[in-house]
């Protein structure tokens, strides 16, 4: 892994603060709406590999997983067709009966913190700017909670929130 540092005006942010993590995910053709399981919820196996389910509108099955620590992008791409297989047949274990088809499959890289946090901070050189990176899946999820400190920041004001996610 590269971890020359990332210039972000008169800062740096430090490669080697994070952990770069693969991930896969396939997307099914539709099915019918009946096959679907209760209230077409997302589902989350919170097994070693994790697996997540998840519907969309048009009658498809979305499910990833299979993270690894593969850095290289080339290598990462070429494990589509493998991981996606995988990913299929631990859908088809959940779910049994279903006739299930591949219909996109993709992968793609995230960061991970040590602590599994985001990281907050302000760019030196670059006036009103501040910097948030999520971080693995917890990046959506702190969102909302970015969202108010970035407010918050706006207004001049401190937000208690803050405090959490400052870098150790």
């Amino acid at each position: 892994m590269d971890s020359s540092p990332v210039p972000t005006g008169g800062r740096i942010l430090p490669r080697d603060r994070f952990d770069i993590t693969s991930s896969w995910a396939i997307a099914t053709k539709p099915i019918p709406p009946a096959e679907f399981w209760p209230g077409r919820c997302l589902i989350w196996e919170a097994a070693d590999p994790y697996l997540y389910l998840r519907s969309t509108p048009d009658n498809r099955i979305v499910a990833g997983g299979e993270d690894s620590g593969l850095k290289d992008a080339d290598r990462r791409d070429a494990a589509v067709p493998a991981k996606a297989e995988k990913i299929l047949r631990s859908v088809e274990r959940l779910l049994p009966g279903r006739k299930l088809e591949i219909d996109y499959a993709w992968a793609g890289a995230f960061a991970e913190s040590p602590t599994g946090l985001p990281l907050f901070e302000e760019i030196d050189g670059l006036p009103n700017c501040l910097a948030i990176l999520g971080c693995g899946g917890n990046g959506i999820t702190f969102s909302y909670v970015a969202s108010e400190i970035a407010s918050q920041w706006a207004k001049g004001r401190s937000d208690p929130d803050r405090d959490l996610f400052r870098a150790t």
